[in-house]
């Protein structure tokens, strides 16, 4: 049987700010580091073989502090790099909802439609981390965990379970959150997922954006 944890990385200050951060390439703030820490400690015991993550420093830094805790080594993986953003990146949530409202509508009740200047589409997003998860699938280790950002987690657990990308806003993973899914015969279940119990020493100081 082969587990898969995903763990989404921790906060930034972009996160704080609710800005569009896409493949901005900004640290951990100070809660996030705390975040890597206490999801480290998580998997002390999970038996984790390896360790993949998008290149983004921010997924790097997270990954990098369970690597310590369980002494493995990190593996970056491109396909698990953060959604281009196209044009919205760097903007406040505010911001692109009062200067693009057509598109920010599109965004909030169809994802799955829009497309963004310069950016990507969820479609494209997933297609590439279909590449991206069958170059790691193609190895034998059972457990593994996979370090990535809240849009990849998203359309990722959505690819493993067979189920399109309307469903988009109906995942939630919050900073530093991990979700399990289990493949048995042939097929993948959601075990849990945006698990945040090992957080509950930070509870009421991070958000989810």
């Amino acid at each position: 049987m082969k587990r898969i944890y995903i763990l989404r990385h921790g906060e930034t200050h972009w996160n704080k700010e609710e800005i569009f951060r896409g493949r901005n390439d900004m640290p951990l703030n100070q809660i996030g580091i705390k975040q890597a820490e206490l999801a480290a400690i998580y998997f002390k015991d999970r038996g984790i073989e390896r360790i993949f993550s998008s290149p983004l420093l921010r997924a790097l830094q997270t990954a990098k502090a369970v690597g310590i805790q369980i002494n493995r080594g990190i593996e970056t993986i491109e396909e698990f790099t953060d959604i281009n953003f196209g044009i919205w990146e760097g903007l406040t949530l505010k911001e692109v909802e009062n200067n693009y409202p057509e598109d920010f509508s599109i965004w909030v009740k169809s994802p799955e439609k829009l497309s963004i200047k310069g950016g990507e589409t969820l479609e494209m997003v997933r297609e590439r981390i279909a590449k991206g998860l069958e170059k790691i699938f193609s190895e034998k280790d059972d457990n593994i965990l996979i370090v990535t950002h809240r849009a990849i987690c998203k359309i990722m657990v959505l690819f493993l379970l067979d189920m399109g990308n309307e469903f988009f806003w109906a995942m939630k993973f919050d900073p530093a959150s991990i979700t399990l899914l289990e493949k048995t015969n042939n097929r993948f279940s959601l075990i849990f997922s945006n698990e945040t119990c090992h957080l509950q020493s930070m509870k009421g100081l991070y958000r989810d954006f």
